[in-house]
Order: C-alpha cells, then structure tokens, then sequence
C-alpha cells in the first residue's frame, strides 16, 4: 500500500469558500452598521468638552422640535420643508470659516431627524452647483451679495445669512462664532406661520409700495418684506377711520405734504392708545405735520440738512456714510461692518425740552462725524457753520423711542416708534448701498417683534490647526513608521528562511 501523500489539492476549494464568506459578511456588516447610523434612533453622540462646543443649545433643539411639528402639518409632511443653501461662491471650500458652519448645519440636519422626517436638509449653492436654483432665488429674492455665506429657504421666504454675522469681531478684534445664534433666529424668522402686516401710508407723496422707480419706489423693500414673511398693505389715513388693527407696525415713507391734524391724532391714538409700531422715514425740507407726535414721544427732528466736509465719510457717488451708531441697541447690528448711505439728512435727535416720562426710553442711534453739523439755511452757497442758528456735530440722524408700559392702565406691551432724517435709504436706487437695506429690515423685525433674542452663547472663531516644518513631519512620519518597518522586515526574514529550509 503507497503511503499517502500531502495533497491540498480538496482543501483550496474551501479556503477559497470561507474567504469569500468572510468578505461577503465584511461587506454585509458595513452596509448593515451604515444603516443603523442612518436611523436616528440608533445615533448616540456624546460631547464631552467642558463647554460642550460640538453641540447645539437646550434652546435650538427646542425651536428644531417646534418647527418640526410645524413641518409635519404641511401638504407633503414636512420633507425638505427648510433648505440651508451654503453657497459656494462665497468663499472657497478651505476656507475654516466654511467648514465649520458646515458642521454646525450638519448638527441641525441630524437633530431635524428626530422627527421621523428630514424637513431640514443642507444644500450647497452656487454658480456651478445647483444653477437653476440658484437663478431662481436670485431672481425672487434678489441676488446674494459677495459676503452672504448661507441662504434659508422655507416656502416663499428666505433670510440671507453673511459671514460678518456668522464671526462677528469680539471687543479685542478677536473673530468669536455666533452661526448657532443666528442660525437660530433665521430659521425662527422664516418658519412664522402667520405674516406680520405692514401699513404703507399714502397720500401725501410717500414713497409707492409697488412703485419701480428708483428716487421714489419702495418695491425692492416692499419685496425684501415680504420675503420675511411680512404682508404690505397701503394706508390711507384721510379716509380709514382708525389703523387697522392688525397692524404689526405702520411706515411712513418720505411724506412730501403734511398730514392734517385728525391722521396726525389717529397716529397717535394708535402709538399710544393701542402700543402701536411705526417707522417714519423723513426729509429735509419737507413739512410733515406730524410735530405733535414727535413732540409726545421726546423726539425733536428740526428742519435742517446735514453738511459733511470730511470727505473720508464721503462714497464716490456722493452721499454721506454714516459709520457711528449706538453698539448696545439690536437696530444697529447690521451697521457694525457697512455704513447707512443717503445724499441728504435731517437731524433726528432726543427733545431736550420735553418733560419727563418715567414710561418712555429715547435712544439715539445713527450720527455724524464731529466736523459735520446741521445746517439751518441749506441754500446758501459755500455752506458753512454759523453757531447761532446750525447745530453743531455730531449730529444724529436717527433716534428710536420705547413706552414701556403704554399709557393706558391694562395695556399689553409698548409701543415703538423708529424715526430716521431721510427717505433715501428706501428708495430702490439705495437700498442695495452699504447697509440701508439690512438696518431697514432690522426696523421692520424689530417693530413687528420677529427680532428673536436667541440666547445662545458666542464660540471660538478658530479652528485648532497643525503648524510643523517639513522636517517636523518627517521626524513625525519616521517615528509613526519604525513599529509598521519592523514587523514588516521580521516579517521577510522568517518568510526567506522558511523558504530557504
């Protein structure tokens, strides 16, 4: 009988076998772990710095869980009820900026999920990505400008989102991280149900609601409006016995003729009285009949145009740029990094003669330069100071003025009322410049109370990153290297041996 011999011949087959099982179970086991992460109810994520940095606030999943309610109501269940569109030709995809609110919107999508329903989904946009959506928004909400870094978008609505209000400048000029906070606010704004309306006066020569032209049109603002979800509506005091009383604010636009004295008490009963809002936009030169109620409110705004012979507070194009403002009040976040544009000015200032209100809080906000003052007889050419009848500088040029309690005993709330010393700013031709149209939007949110104080703490603008020379890396290579060289060098010897023997 042959002795038998060493034939492996029936047991490559299996090898084989069991090698394909262990890949096919490999690959069945990553698709089955990626499936579970995908389900929400299987995500555990844990934060464990000290000042949890990497999650979203008590505050935020709170609004996420409210809105996803709301979302859950619509026709189609809420699935992509909410689009962030970060757009990619605002800055390069590098820059540390981008990234992290990338993963901060990462962070919302994957808390929306919660929900059952992904009604908050993260897009990019720009040029080459997503081009028809992108035209169709420039289009219906204008085109986003050179610093805008996110667009949010629900229904007909979007609220544009910069990097200047994204890494704000701390007080030592240090870039801290507010996009939670104001991520918040936005998706706040954007998902109200019910729109805010606006009252338009007219009559008097105001600025037109729709009117396209661009020294006398407001339909660039009227569209921004209603983009927020504001609803604009025109007003005429003559023949409407009181404001309406949905009115979530009323705006008085650059009035060339005055208002009669009963409009000028309807106004007032309705500030007074009813805690109403309003904004009322005036010009130099222009009789505007409304003294009465400047004067019940402590806001003095005397018939002069401002002069301004610093030509650093001067655009190419000629109109003054307002750079100083009053930092503590949310009117005039959006002027921190672009200055309000207008040719001409009036001085709107506190009525150092008015008497005292325990109930009512006056604020300037907007002024000049020092070396610019108000001049009394604009007409007369070269312009200069005269200190017996100009007012000197700084001038201010816009005030706002706050009851806290009303002056009716039982009224809820207080009223509001925002005064600036021009119209331009709303005009078409200017809202674009500087930042007219964001304070005016500002105006308008903080008057119908969809200005959200989200109280989210402000983070490290910062990104920790690796600074190393290249022979810092070598070393760095080497070392990660020498463990991986070494087995693999035993390796070859015990292999050459093996076969040697």
């Amino acid at each position: 009988m042959a002795p038998p011999r060493d034939d492996f011949g029936a047991v490559r087959p299996i090898r084989r076998l069991n090698r394909l099982t262990q890949a096919l179970l490999a690959f069945a086991l990553a698709l089955a772990a990626n499936y579970l992460a995908a389900l929400p109810d299987f995500r555990l994520r844990e934060d464990v710095t000290p000042d949890r940095r990497h999650s979203l606030s008590p505050e935020t999943t709170e609004t996420l869980r409210t809105a996803g309610n709301l979302a859950r109501a619509t026709k189609d269940g809420g699935r992509q009820w909410v689009r962030a569109l970060l757009l990619t030709n605002a800055g390069q995809p590098t820059d540390p900026r981008r990234l992290r609110l990338a993963r901060l919107l990462e962070a919302y999508e994957s808390e929306a999920l919660r929900s059952d329903r992904p009604w908050f989904v993260k897009q990019d946009l720009g040029d080459s990505v997503n081009a028809s959506l992108y035209s169709a928004i420039a289009a219906r909400h204008g085109a986003p400008d050179a610093g805008t870094a996110l667009i949010l978008l629900c229904g007909n609505r979007a609220k544009y989102l910069t990097y200047a209000e994204l890494f704000p400048r701390g007080p030592n000029q240090t870039e801290v991280f507010r996009g939670e906070e104001a991520v918040t606010a936005a998706l706040l704004e954007i998902t109200e149900e019910k729109a805010a309306i606006c009252y338009v006066t007219k009559g008097h020569g105001e600025l037109g609601i729709d009117d396209p032209s661009p020294v006398r049109g407001l339909s660039l603002l009227s569209r921004q409006l209603r983009t927020r979800n504001f609803e604009v509506r025109p007003l005429d005091l003559a023949t409407a016995g009181e404001v309406p009383r949905d009115a979530a604010f009323v705006l008085i636009a650059g009035p060339r003729t005055p208002f009669s004295p009963t409009e000028d008490e309807r106004l007032r009963n309705y500030l007074s009285e009813r805690n109403g809002r309003m904004l009322l936009l005036i010009d130099p030169g222009q009789r505007h009949g409304l003294e009465g109620l400047l004067a019940e409110w402590a806001i003095f705004s005397p018939d002069a145009e401002l002069q301004e012979p610093d030509p650093t507070c001067r655009t190419v194009q000629g109109d003054i740029a307002l750079r100083s403002f009053f930092e503590g009040h949310p009117l005039t976040k959006p002027l921190a990094t672009l200055p309000l544009l207008a040719a001409r000015l009036r001085p709107v200032r506190f009525d150092l003669g008015s008497s005292p209100d325990s109930t009512l809080s006056v604020r300037e906000l907007v002024r000049s330069s020092n070396t610019a003052w108000g001049e009394a007889d604009p007409l007369q050419r070269p312009a200069r100071f005269d200190p017996d009848r100009d007012q000197p500088g700084p001038v201010y040029i816009a005030a706002t003025a706050v009851r806290t309690t009303g002056i009716r005993k039982g009224a809820a709330g207080g009223g509001r009322l925002i005064v600036v010393g021009t119209s331009e700013i709303a005009a078409n031709a200017r809202l674009d410049r500087g930042g007219n149209g964001a304070f005016l939007t500002q105006c308008a949110a903080w008057l119908g109370d969809r200005e959200r104080a989200v109280a989210v703490p402000a983070r490290a603008g910062g990104l920790y990153r690796l600074n190393a020379t290249a022979d810092d890396l070598w070393t760095l290579a080497w070392r990660f290297a020498l463990i991986p060289l070494l087995l693999l060098a035993v390796g070859l010897a015990v292999s050459f041996w093996r076969r040697r023997s």
